[in-house]
């Protein structure tokens, strides 16, 4: 059971970092910052 909850508080964590992430990309890099993680961009 506590094994589960800590699953669930780990996850809940990570959503709000890559929600975090997404925040700070999309007004730093505007609309186009989704389209261009992940690539390479040199």
């Amino acid at each position: 059971m506590e094994d589960d909850q800590e699953l669930e508080r780990k996850a809940i964590e990570e959503l709000l970092k890559e929600a975090k992430r997404g925040k700070t990309r999309a007004e730093t890099m505007g609309p186009m910052g989704c389209l261009l993680q992940g690539k390479d961009t040199d």
